[in-house]
């Protein structure tokens, strides 16, 4: 499919309100990453928006005009790098390129290939400026420019997943309906969620989603899932599976359990996980939509940031178990608005006090449009008709480098389950590995359709063996370290200094014995310099203590300590 863009329509706005003021803790989130990394593959969204058929251009540009009138954060510039600000135009123009399919006998059945091209087009030419919003359309010019498909490309600092399910949804209601093609009443905005968050109240609560995460963090494995022998290549890809019966499978569970199909899932993940790493306990990094307000059901606005979910596993049955996952994920929800800034100086502190640095993964982010916090699922004296398999369709494609080693994606539950995992780097964590996870969460997703399952079935369902790790390996601060390669990161950081790692010493797990150098004359300069080599060392911690020589090992010690 071939478009060609064959003229921009200018959708303008004026008379509105002009507003100046700070972002809010969300939009600060995405700032914090941003100023890092300004190419980031999520610094903007590109979504298919949904047009009902029949809808011609003028029905795409007067829904926009609504949209924009009606949500602030889509006609909102920002500035600044220290102190941030957020500017909200009173008039300007949003431009919607159209493109065009060619000749042909367009309709509405071409809509997915052309949803497909447009999102490649938005890909293919970047805007620099990142406008809150542009949209482009393909028509069927033999058709008096029918629109066939429409995308559109979000700032990710004016929207998050769950506010582009909104718009989408009042999008598709505008075209339909020429008669609510209004502003309506006034919503809360942005610059509204500021003011709001910057109360007495609200802060407490942002300083207590920080204590929060701070003693989640302090018990947050460094990597949790480590293969022994894996080598970094620094090729990132994601594994997509598609399967109906597991779909139908996670409404029967979530039907028996009265939990959302999102728990259903992240427990089935978190029992796969256990099983392999032999973790009992998995802190679990995750995205809260923070939507618990009523004002914020409609809100269009960045508003997710991460949390952690304490998730244990126990020795539970998986009907237990997924009501646990269902607790902690709320738990950790409630405690998912916090200032970024605050959070990375706090990680920064445990990280040197631990001797580690987060890679917090497996990361599990559901963009399903369904809540947490109800079964979404009709409730029924009889529950759904058991599942058979159907065929299951994998598929995986290139994805941007990121920094987290694993990460999980539940995009469906219905009708399908589509659940990806994107391995930052398959050297670490390679394809037949997260194919074998993938399959390993669909035969116990069906197993569990056909009743509850105690620990035992669950592994007998899992059917992959526990990760085997060799002697050199050792359990130390909630992570497992090869102490092979905690030998080779001293070696690379303390060098010309001679050191040698015991795995213990009096009680005290990797102690470091090693040489004075005019560089390293205390334990503190040696805890230094590892905490500087150590993220090219992922199986690696720093030493839990220091012992410092003279001139030889064998000379009596000079100083010791953590060097924290």
């Amino acid at each position: 499919m071939r478009l060609t863009a064959v003229r921009t329509e200018a959708v303008g706005f004026a008379g509105l309100s002009h507003r100046e003021g700070p972002l809010t803790l969300g939009q600060l989130n995405i700032v914090r990453w941003l100023i890092r990394t300004p190419d980031h593959f999520h610094a903007t969204l590109a979504v298919d928006m949904p047009v009902p058929p029949g809808a011609h251009v003028p029905d795409v540009t007067a829904a926009l005009a609504v949209l924009v009138a009606r949500h602030e954060g889509l006609r909102t510039s920002y500035s600044g790098r220290e102190d941030p600000r957020q500017t909200v135009a009173a008039s300007g123009a949003v431009p919607v390129v159209v493109c065009s399919l060619g000749e042909g006998t367009w309709d509405e059945s071409d809509q997915p290939a052309a949803s497909s091209a447009l999102l490649r087009w938005l890909q293919d030419t970047p805007d620099g400026t990142r406008p809150a919003v542009r949209l482009v359309v393909a028509v069927a010019p033999e058709r008096d420019d029918l629109v066939v498909a429409c995308a559109a490309e979000f700032s990710h600092l004016a929207v998050d997943r769950a506010a582009i399910e909104v718009l989408k949804h009042e999008f598709r209601e505008l075209i339909a309906t020429p008669s609510l093609r209004e502003v309506g009443p006034p919503r809360r905005q942005p610059l509204d969620q500021a003011e709001i968050e910057a109360t007495p109240l609200e802060q407490r609560r942002a300083r207590a989603a920080l204590a929060y995460l701070d003693s989640m963090s302090r018990r947050t494995p460094r990597t949790l899932y480590l293969l022994p022998g894996a080598r970094a290549t620094g090729e990132s890809l994601a594994v997509e599976m598609s399967s109906p019966a597991v779909g139908r499978a996670l409404r029967r569970i979530a039907a028996r359990t009265r939990t959302s199909r999102s728990s259903v899932v992240l427990a089935a993940i978190s029992a796969i996980l256990s099983h392999r790493t032999g973790h009992r306990e998995l802190i679990l990094p995750l995205l809260s939509g923070n939507r618990f307000d009523r004002a914020l059901t409609g809100y269009v606005g960045t508003l997710a940031q991460g949390c952690l979910a304490a998730v244990d596993v126990a020795d539970h049955d998986f009907d237990a178990l997924v009501k646990h996952t269902w607790t902690a994920v709320l738990e950790s929800s409630r405690h998912g608005r916090y200032d970024a800034a605050a959070r990375a100086a706090s990680d920064g502190r445990i990280e040197h006090e631990r001797g580690l640095v987060f890679d917090y993964d497996p990361l599990f982010n559901s963009t399903v449009p369904e809540s947490w916090f109800g079964p979404n699922t009709p409730f029924t004296r009889q529950a759904p008709a058991p599942p058979t398999l159907d065929e299951t369709t994998i598929r995986w494609r290139p994805t941007p480098r990121n920094g987290t080693p694993l990460r999980f994606g539940l995009t469906s539950v219905e009708p399908h389950l589509v659940l990806d995992v994107w391995t930052a780097d398959t050297g670490l964590v390679p394809r037949e590995e997260v194919e074998s996870l993938l399959a390993a969460v669909e035969r116990l997703l069906l197993a569990a359709a056909h009743g509850d399952l105690t620990p035992a079935r669950q592994r007998e369902a899992i059917a992959l063996p526990p990760i085997t790790r060799p002697d050199n390996w050792h359990f130390v601060d909630n992570c497992w370290v090869d102490l092979t390669e905690v030998q080779a990161l001293l070696d690379d950081a303390l060098a010309p200094s001679t050191s040698r790692i015991l795995p213990a010493e009096n009680g005290t797990p990797l102690v470091a014995h090693l040489t004075a150098t005019p560089e390293i004359r205390t334990p503190e300069d040696a805890h230094t310099r590892c905490m500087a080599a150590l993220p090219r060392y992922p199986a690696a911690l720093t030493p839990r203590r220091y012992v410092l020589h003279g001139s030889a090992l064998t000379e009596p010690p000079l100083t010791s300590g953590t060097g924290r």
